[in-house]
């Protein structure tokens, strides 16, 4: 008499007789991009750890957290208009304008009017590109890239190709509250709170996935798609002028390239967090891990005395390595 065939452990009968594997820890770390990234923010800790036990004592921490500050503020405004399918290429252009106009303004007004103004300008650049994006029958990415010229060409045009010392006249963001935490840090964790609490409770970030994921379907539903795209951009401008304060005020300088290095640092740092280039997928978490996680990877190549010219070579790789995670991710949606 034969044996009848026994199932194996890792698998069980469904409905229809079809039998479904279980997903071993490999396959669940592979469709969960945060996890992933938790997993090797510790296994970094704990090797750099082992050559520096230094890497993990409060103040290397604290100063890993100030050295994203900027790059975390400027990631707020570019994960909130991927997730509604939007690109900004134009931010390094707009930061380079917004820190010389800062330079100009405190030589000449008060330091709040001069805060005030920077603000009002950032949102109104946010907002000349939200009106170009969603009047142009044209990709977001082409029409930013073409806007972030015009802004590279007006910073030049500003500074005549020269940089703008402040002369000490704004060194808030040098200082830290009670003597301990860098007010950089603290405007980065208020920004990411306030992300989080948009896209978790409010319309307003309900809407950019409702847009991200399904533009027709959400216009055909009575949201107005093209008003929200324009505060997008609006709200993107508003941050990248408080990043562009917050940058100027610790360096004490404005350069015609300030914002170069920010375009790619940021948009690399949310699509590892797990923000979808296609849009309709993210979250405050994913930009803190994000960015976060490039920190350590930056901080650790310091403390192991890592040459500093593979830095880009580094972040080429963690992008595919990202995008490679974000599609197995989707796949297992």
């Amino acid at each position: 008499m034969k044996e009848m065939p026994t199932m194996n452990e890792n698998s069980s009968e469904s409905a229809g007789g079809v039998s479904r594997t279980k997903p071993s820890i490999l396959s669940s770390l592979l469709r969960n991009q945060l996890l992933f990234l938790v997993f090797i923010m510790i296994v970094l800790g704990v090797v750099v750890t082992i050559v520096n036990p230094r890497f993990l004592s409060v103040q290397n921490i604290l100063n890993i957290v100030l050295a994203v500050s900027v790059t975390g503020i400027i990631s707020a405004g570019v994960a909130m208009l991927l997730i509604m399918g939007n690109f900004d290429l134009s931010l390094g252009g707009q930061i380079d304008v917004l820190g010389l106009v800062m330079a100009i303004l405190l030589a000449q007004r008060s330091i709040a009017l001069t805060l005030i103004l920077v603000i009002l300008l950032g949102m109104a650049m946010g907002a000349l590109n939200g009106l170009l994006v969603v009047n142009i029958r044209a990709h977001s990415f082409i029409i930013t890239l073409a806007m972030m010229s015009v802004y590279k060409g007006a910073a030049l045009l500003l500074s005549g190709g020269k940089y703008l010392s402040l002369g000490g006249m704004f060194p808030f963001f040098k200082g830290k509250l009670f003597d301990v935490i860098q007010y950089p840090s603290i405007v980065f964790v208020a920004v990411i709170l306030l992300v989080f609490v948009t896209l978790r409770y409010l319309k307003y970030g309900r809407l950019l996935y409702a847009i991200g994921g399904n533009p027709q379907a959400a216009y055909l539903s009575g949201v107005k798609v093209k008003l929200r795209r324009f505060l997008g951009y609006t709200v993107a401008g508003g941050l990248y002028a408080l990043a562009s304060i917050v940058l100027i005020s610790q360096i004490g300088v404005a350069y015609p390239t300030t914002g170069d290095a920010y375009t790619l640092s940021a948009l690399a740092a949310v699509v590892v967090g797990g923000v979808a280039l296609t849009g309709g997928r993210g979250s405050a978490l994913s930009i803190l891990l994000g960015v976060v996680v490039f920190g350590l990877i930056n901080n650790s190549m310091v403390i192991m005395s890592v040459n500093p010219y593979w830095r880009e070579i580094i972040i080429g790789f963690i992008i595919l390595v990202a995008v490679t995670f974000s599609g197995f991710a989707t796949r297992g949606e």
